[in-house]
């Protein structure tokens, strides 16, 4: 069964041309035929196809409508579907699970069609939103994790004063070299090049001798912030290619298969209208296994 949620840009079309944009990998025999067969359900009752969905409608789907395009078809919605990994959706903003290796935004080199807000662009325009989606802040494009895109006006304004006014609580999991001074701390003092203080708070959640598993939290949310931070006193950031520690980071990937940054947003808490909003993600596989080989050594000992 497929669940889904009409949101304020999907209000006020007919049931059946819904289905045909958010499914446009099946065939219109098929949409017609799952409506007709009574498998469509809106706020609990059988869907008609020429019925007007409204903001908030619930509907429920008992069918398995495929997720594949035919092999006829090229590119379409479903192609960009599959590289957004949504971990909560409104009306008026969405999170997301950033992989690694994708730029939040385009530039040097990299297209629209590669960045994440370019991806969600075309998403948008497949959906019909009046509105281009806007990342409330970005993730350098090796780090992984939970994101904010704005998909009205007012929620870019709202985030944009929340951001400013520290509103919006960020956690990340870094594996940090080296073991770490004490169970907590915090981090204070200017990047390079930057005369304002940056403040990074910490807490080890478990240490692997050489290494330790951080999570951390940011009162400012500077470029580069955590890994600079973490290299500046001593425990750069394992796969850091820029400021890690090379050797290291070297002998990492070759015995515990760690080919990226090891750094993952992991953690959002805000409150939206009234509503406290807490999200979480759990390090992506390659993350997982590489804390796994790292347990795995210390008892091997």
């Amino acid at each position: 069964m497929l669940s889904l949620t009409i949101n304020k840009h999907n209000a006020g079309q007919r049931l059946d041309r819904f289905l045909r944009k958010a499914f446009p990998a099946v065939p219109l025999s098929m949409i017609f035929a799952v409506i007709r067969k009574k498998k469509v359900r809106v706020n609990g009752a059988v869907g008609k196809a020429a019925q007007m969905l409204c903001e908030n409608d619930a509907l429920r789907i008992y069918e398995n409508l495929p997720q594949e395009p035919p092999k006829n078809v090229k590119k379409s919605f479903c192609d960009v579907d599959e590289k957004l990994d949504f971990v909560f959706q409104n009306s008026d903003f969405a999170v997301l699970n950033k992989p690694c290796g994708m730029a939040s935004q385009s530039g040097s080199g990299i297209s629209e069609e590669e960045s994440l807000a370019g991806i969600l662009d075309i998403w948008a325009k497949g959906m019909d939103l009046d509105f281009k989606p806007a990342l409330v802040h970005r993730l350098d494009k090796e780090t992984s994790g939970l994101i904010i895109a704005a998909l009205s006006g007012q929620a870019l304004r709202e985030f944009g004063r929340m951001l400013r006014e520290r509103e919006i609580k960020k956690e990340y999991l870094a594996l940090a070299k080296g073991v770490m001074p004490q169970k907590s701390g915090k981090i204070s003092m200017p990047l390079p090049g930057d005369e304002k203080t940056s403040e990074s708070v910490w807490k080890t959640e478990k240490s692997f001798g050489e290494c330790s598993l951080v999570r951390v939290g940011l009162k400012t949310g500077r470029k580069h912030q955590i890994r600079i931070h973490f290299a500046q006193i001593g425990h750069p950031l394992l796969g850091d290619s820029r400021h890690g520690d090379f050797a290291l980071n070297k002998r990492f990937k070759k015995e515990f298969g760690l080919s990226r940054l090891f750094l993952h947003s992991a953690f959002l808490e805000f409150n939206w209208q009234g509503k406290k909003i807490k999200l979480e993600s759990n390090l992506p596989e390659e993350l997982e296994k590489c804390c796994s080989l790292l347990n795995n050594a210390i008892f091997a000992i």
